[in-house]
């Protein structure tokens, strides 16, 4: 028994490490870029309520993290005294104002993100699987605290729940690159004749998607083990 609490020590350990890691990674990708979304925001916000006060309605939305391949020929230098600095732009983030004679004000609040209602919603959808996530693993570390405390085996339902965070953490990257894709495309389409060059490939973090498969693999190594200890069990 002695042997078996100790096991369920280490696991909790390393349940409590992989949650760590999987959540400092998910937050400080997606919060970068919230906290400059929500900077643009409040400004795109203001700007809104001003023109819908003076009976001139607009459609103003943000693209988000575009990717600029060169934009040397478009920057001039910064001298510093005898010190020469070239600044090459790699990622902004634009702005568009548009007329909105037909759209209502939650119309256009719905198209803050992308010039689309459903590119908004589809922005939502990546802060709602990283709660997820986060819920499901401080559920899994309740769990194997309380087998540690009542010395009891761990829950089978760990095991899906471990399934559904790889899948989630795969899922949150490709919707992450999906959505930069987007954005990238709109704002190709925007920037075509102003000497601006786009990159719209679509870019994604084999980081994050290994690291969503190697909890899936701990998942199903976690269950044949559980199976291997039933089936033990049974033929003594």
């Amino acid at each position: 028994m002695q042997n078996k609490k100790s096991l369920l020590k280490r696991l909790l350990f390393l349940y409590i490490a992989l949650f760590l890691v999987i959540a400092t990674g998910l937050v400080h990708s997606l919060l970068g870029d919230f906290g400059r979304g929500a900077a643009d925001g409040m400004e795109m916000g203001a700007r809104i309520a001003e023109k819908l006060q003076q009976g001139d309605p607009r459609m103003i939305y943000l693209l988000s993290d575009v990717h600029i391949i060169d934009d040397s020929k478009n920057s001039s230098p910064i001298r510093n005294g005898a010190v020469e600095i070239e600044p090459v732009v790699t990622h902004m983030n634009l702005i568009v104002d548009e007329p909105a004679e037909t759209i209502s004000p939650l119309g256009i609040a719905f198209h803050a993100v992308g010039g689309s209602p459903w590119i908004y919603l589809f922005a939502m959808l990546i802060p709602l699987f990283l709660l997820a996530v986060i819920i499901l693993m401080v559920i899994i570390i309740r769990s194997v605290r309380r087998s540690i405390r009542e010395e009891r085996p761990l829950d089978r339902r760990n095991v899906w729940y471990l399934r559904s965070i790889g899948v989630l953490t795969i899922l949150i990257e490709l919707a992450n690159s999906l959505f930069n894709h987007i954005m990238n495309h709109r704002a190709a389409e925007l920037l075509a004749n102003s000497g601006y060059t786009v990159d719209t490939a679509f870019d994604i973090s084999y980081s994050m998607i290994i690291m969503g498969i190697l909890i899936l693999f701990a998942a199903e190594v976690f269950a044949i083990g559980q199976n291997l200890s039933e089936e033990q069990k049974l033929t003594i």
